[in-house]
C-alpha cells in the first residue's frame, strides 16, 4: 500500500506540471487557427472558381461541337438549297435526336434569308420529349434584332447573341425565358440561302455551370456589375428588366465591386461584414457578346463562424488528449520500474520457450508476430525478419477456428487445437497447436507464445481414408453413401435459397443388365458398368456430380440446370453409350427438378425412369412436363407425366 501511495504522490505531482504544456498549447493555437483558416477558405475559394470555370469551358466545347456539326451539315446546305418535304423529314429527324440527347438547346430552327422560320424543332423543360413546331405554326422572325444581326454576319462566321429574352408573336415568353442564340448563315456560292439558328436553354446551363455539392454561390457578373449567369435565379436579368435594375454588384456589394474594378484580370478575395468573397475573371467564347466577365463565390458568416468552430472544437479536443496523455504519461512512469521487472520476467520466460526443439512465434496481445525461431520459419517457409510485424491469424485461413481459438484465449488464456498454416504459395500445413497468454501482474495480456507441431502427413492420410471410403471400388465413382449427403445438400441449398438457379437430379439404369450377365458373362458386365462410367465422366461437366448407387443404377446431380438442358444431356450420353460397336448396351433415364425434399426428388427420378422402362427404354422421361417426347433410337415420339 505504500508503495501505491507513493507512486500515486510523484504521477500527480508530475501531472500538474505536464498540464501546462496543453494550456499553451490551446492558446497559441487559438490565436493563429483564425487567420490560418481563413487563407485556406481563400485557397478553396479560388479552387472552386477553376473548377467552375473548367466546368463551363468544358460545356461550353461541348455545345460548340454539336452546334458546328448541326450548322455544317451537308444535309441542312442541301435542304437550303433544295428544298423538300423528305430533306425536311431527314433534317427534323436529326435535330429531333440532338435535341433528345443534348438537353441544352431548347429550340433549333432553319430561317430562309427572309427571316421566315422552314424548320422549328422546340424542347422546352416542360416537355417529356422534343416537338416539331408545325407548318401552320411557324412564324416570322425578319423583325426581331437577332434576325438583323445575323443578316451582318460574313460567309461561314458564327455569331453568338444575347443573352436576352425569348419572345412569341412579339410578347416577351412568361415566367421570363433567357435565351442564347448561336447563328451560322447557310450561304451558297453566290447567294444567301438562309440561317440555322441554335436557341441555348440558359437556365439549364446555368444550372449545369453553377450546380455543386458544396451549395456555395457562384456568380458571373458582366463589365457593368450585372448578373449574367447565376445561382440565384432571382438576380437574372437586371440589365434587360427594368424591375429587376436594381439586382447589380455595385448596388449590392459596392465594396466587393470596388476590390474587382481595382484588380482587373486578376484574382483575389475581400472580407466584408457579409462574409468572405473570392473572385478571378472569366472569358469565353459563349458569351462573348457579354464581354469580359467576373467569378465569383461568396462564403456567409455563418458558414466560415462553422468552419471556426470546427477548428475550435479540434483544438479543444487535441489539447484534453494532450492532457490525458501527460496523465497517462505521469501514470506510466510512475509504473515503469515495476511494467520493466514484469517484461524482463516474461521475455527470460519467453526466450526459454524459443529455444526448445518445437516451431514456436511469440506474439503481442493483438498476435502479431514479434519473434520466431528457425522451426517456425521453415514451416511457413518465410524468414524470420519478413514475419516480424505480421499478425498470426493471417495464416489460419479458417474463420470458425480462429473464432474458437480466440473465445477460448479470452476465457481460459490457453488453447489447444489444429490450426492450419497457409505459406505465401499456398501451401496448407496442418499442425497440432498450443497457444498460452502471459500476463502481467495486473491481469493484462502482453504476449502469447504458439507451439506448432506438423500433422499434415497424419492429416492427410486420414484425409484419404475418408475418401476411399466415399468412392465406388469398381468405377471410382462416389458411392451411394456420398450421393445421399450430397443430395441432402443440395435440397438444403433449395431451402435455403429458392431463387436460385435449379439442379437436376438423373437416375440412369442399364437397360436388360441381368440379360448381359446372365448370356455373356460377369466379366462383360463389369466391361459395360465401366464403359458407362466412363461416358458419363467425359460427356458431363466437372461440376456435376455422378454417382454408382446399385449394381447397374448411377446418379447424376447436373448443377445449375433446368430440366431441358438436363434431359439433352442425358440424350447424348444416351446416344453415345447405344452407339457403342463392341456389344449392344442402352440406358433409360429419368429426370427430376431437385426440390426441398430429397427422398421426394429421387422418388420423383425413379418413377420418371420406371416410365422409361415402361416405354420401351433407351429413352429419357422428365417428372412433371405435361407432354414430353421421349428420344429414342426406334420407339415412336410418346407422353410421360408421371
Amino acid at each position: 500500500m505504500k508503495r501505491f501511495k507513493r507512486t500515486l504522490h510523484k504521477a500527480t505531482l508530475l501531472w500538474l506540471v505536464a498540464s501546462m504544456i496543453p494550456v499553451a498549447y490551446y492558446f497559441y493555437q487559438t490565436s493563429t487557427a483564425h487567420e490560418f483558416l481563413r487563407q485556406q477558405v481563400e485557397k478553396q475559394g479560388f479552387q472552386f472558381l477553376s473548377y467552375v470555370s473548367t466546368r463551363t469551358n468544358r460545356t461550353s466545347t461541348q455545345i460548340q461541337q454539336t452546334f458546328d456539326e448541326l450548322s455544317r451539315s451537308a444535309l441542312l446546305y442541301d435542304y437550303a438549297e433544295h428544298p423538300s418535304e423528305k430533306l425536311k423529314h431527314y433534317l427534323t429527324s436529326q435535330w429531333y435526336l440532338t435535341s433528345f440527347n443534348s438537353k441544352l438547346f431548347y429550340q433549333l430552327r432553319y430561317l430562309d434569308k427572309s427571316g421566315n422560320e422552314n424548320i422549328r424543332i422546340d424542347y422546352t423543360p416542360d416537355k417529356e420529349f422534343p416537338y416539331v413546331v408545325p407548318t401552320a405554326m411557324l412564324q416570322s422572325k425578319g423583325h426581331r434584332d437577332y434576325f438583323h444581326y445575323a443578316q451582318q454576319l460574313k460567309p461561314g462566321e458564327e455569331g453568338a447573341f444575347g443573352i436576352d429574352l425569348e419572345y412569341e408573336h412579339q410578347k416577351p415568353v412568361i415566367p421570363y425565358k433567357p435565351g442564347l442564340r448561336l447563328i451560322f448563315p447557310i450561304d451558297a456560292p453566290k447567294q444567301r440561302l438562309g440561317y440555322f439558328i441554335a436557341n441555348l436553354d440558359v437556365l439549364a446551363l446555368i444550372h449545369n455551370v453553377t450546380e455543386n455539392s458544396q451549395n456555395l454561390s457562384v456568380d458571373f457578373v458582366d463589365k457593368s456589375g450585372f448578373y449574367i449567369i447565376s445561382s440565384d435565379n432571382h438576380k437574372l436579368f437586371g440589365d434587360l428588366i427594368l424591375e429587376r435594375a436594381s439586382f447589380n454588384l455595385p448596388a449590392e456589394q459596392p465594396d466587393v465591386w470596388q476590390a474587382i474594378s481595382d484588380r482587373p484580370n486578376r484574382q483575389g478575395s475581400i472580407y466584408t461584414d457579409n462574409g468572405l468573397y473570392v473572385f478571378q475573371p472569366f472569358a469565353n467564347a459563349l458569351f462573348a457578346n457579354s464581354g469580359p466577365m467576373s467569378i465569383i463565390t461568396h462564403y456567409s458568416p455563418q458558414q466560415l463562424a462553422q468552419v471556426y468552430a470546427a477548428r475550435d472544437r479540434v483544438i479543444e479536443s487535441d489539447s484534453v488528449l494532450i492532457w490525458f496523455a501527460c496523465g497517462l504519461f505521469s501514470v506510466l512512469w510512475a509504473q515503469l520500474w515495476e511494467t520493466y521487472r514484469q517484461n524482463k520476467m516474461d521475455r527470460t520466460y519467453a526466450e526459454f520457450v524459443m529455444e526448445n526443439g518445437m516451431a514456436i512465434a511469440l506474439t503481442d496481445n493483438r498476435h502479431k508476430i514479434l519473434r520466431t525461431n528457425n522451426q517456425f520459419s521453415d514451416l511457413v517457409g518465410i524468414s524470420s525478419s519478413r514475419l516480424s510485424g505480421q499478425n498470426l491469424l493471417y495464416f489460419q485461413p479458417t474463420k470458425e477456428t480462429q473464432a474458437e481459438m480466440l473465445n477460448a484465449l479470452e476465457g481460459l488464456g490457453e488453447w489447444q487445437g489444429e490450426f492450419v498454416l497457409k505459406s505465401p504459395n499456398g501451401e496448407m500445413v496442418v499442425c497440432q497447436t498450443s497457444v498460452k497468454a502471459l500476463k502481467s501482474k495486473r491481469n493484462h495480456v502482453d504476449f502469447y507464445v504458439y507451439s506448432f507441431a506438423d500433422i499434415s502427413a497424419h492429416h492427410q492420410a486420414i484425409m484419404d481414408l475418408k475418401e476411399k471410403s466415399e468412392l465406388d471400388p469398381t468405377t471410382s465413382l462416389w458411392n451411394k453413401k456420398k450421393f445421399d449427403q450430397n443430395l441432402e445438400y443440395y435440397s438444403r441449398l433449395k431451402q435455403r435459397y429458392p431463387e436460385q438457379t435449379d439442379s437436376c437430379l438423373a437416375i440412369i439404369d442399364i437397360d436388360s443388365f441381368k440379360s448381359i450377365n446372365d448370356h455373356q458373362g460377369h466379366a462383360v458386365g463389369d466391361e459395360v458398368i465401366m464403359f458407362v462410367a466412363v461416358q458419363l465422366k467425359s460427356l458431363l461437366r466437372d461440376t456435376d456430380f455422378i454417382a454408382r448407387i446399385g449394381g447397374d443404377e448411377f446418379a447424376v446431380i447436373v448443377q445449375h440446370s433446368d430440366l431441358k438442358h438436363a434431359a439433352n444431356l442425358m440424350n447424348r450420353i444416351r446416344i453415345s453409350i447405344a452407339s457403342w460397336p463392341k456389344h449392344n448396351v442402352s440406358i433409360s433415364a429419368g429426370i427430376a427438378l431437385v426440390s426441398e425434399d430429397p427422398q421426394q426428388t429421387f422418388s420423383y427420378a425413379d418413377q420418371a425412369l420406371y416410365r422409361s422402362k415402361r416405354k420401351g427404354k433407351n429413352c429419357v422421361s422428365i417428372h412433371g412436363i405435361e407432354r414430353l417426347s421421349l428420344v429414342e433410337s426406334d420407339s415412336e415420339t410418346q407422353v410421360n407425366n408421371p
